[in-house]
């Protein structure tokens, strides 16, 4: 009992240390976590008039929270190789998994101010509602979940940080724009839609799709894209806490 108070402290500590402080000192940065999508959101309303506006914002929403998670790599990689946090946390009671969740909630207070811009956004074009709020909301966790345990899993086997940080930014690009984050994934051949399925981006979209109605997709789309994400949140994270370099050698 005594333990599960101290990393309850450790996650909230973290926390304003990684997340509050941060926003505090350089504003600036959270800008970067709105740039893209919201540069992606203007890029669909003038080429489609307006009509594909409500699946950017959807997109726009999964940018945001996917990139939240791949963008830890680069964070990982920063307090493990150069400020060597991670080598202080390694002789406490603190365990990789306290240790990514504590990362992930900061990174998530960090974005937030990305996270609110989008809600209102769909509030106003009316894509979340009471109805769908929940399946909404578990579906952004599930997927916040993966993309930190995936980041955490890769940070642990980059070698120095500059690698970090452009897997990172790689990650986020390619896992956020080809898939159909920002149009139906009715836009794309069986065969490429089947291989894109498994990304937790594409399955996401798919959910958040039906869910804000705006394509149809059938029962048995959502029961396999929401086993998708689910299994992939799960095995991911049990990955990175069991597999990943906790201690350097």
């Amino acid at each position: 009992m005594v333990v599960k108070v101290l990393k309850t402290k450790y996650i909230l500590a973290f926390t304003i240390f990684y997340g509050y402080s941060s926003i505090k000192r350089g504003f600036v940065y959270v800008l970067t976590y709105l740039s893209i999508p919201l540069a992606e959101l203007f890029l669909i309303y003038i080429i489609t008039h307006g009509v594909f506006v409500r699946f950017a914002i959807v997109g726009g929403l999964i940018s945001v929270i996917a990139n939240n998670g791949f963008s830890s790599i680069g964070d990982f990689v920063f307090l493990r190789l150069e400020s060597r946090l991670q080598d202080l946390l390694v002789a406490t009671e603190i365990g990789p998994s306290d240790y990514i969740l504590g990362l992930m909630i900061a990174n998530l207070l960090y974005s937030s101010p990305g996270i609110i811009l989008y809600i209102i956004l769909a509030l106003i074009y009316h894509i979340l509602t009471l109805v769908n709020f929940f399946p909404l909301i578990i579906v952004m966790m599930l997927l916040l979940f993966t993309t930190s345990a995936i980041g955490f899993f890769l940070a642990s086997l980059v070698p120095h940080t500059r690698y970090g940080w452009g897997l990172a930014g790689l990650l986020s690009s390619v896992l956020t724009i080809i898939p159909p984050v920002f149009y139906p994934y009715t836009f794309l051949p069986k065969s490429i839609y089947l291989v894109m399925l498994p990304i937790p981006t594409t399955s996401a979209a798919i959910l958040m799709q039906g869910f804000s109605n705006l394509i149809n997709v059938s029962r048995k789309t959502f029961i396999v894209s929401f086993l998708i994400l689910f299994i992939e949140s799960i095995v991911f994270f049990y990955l990175s806490v069991r597999f990943s370099r906790w201690r350097e050698k």
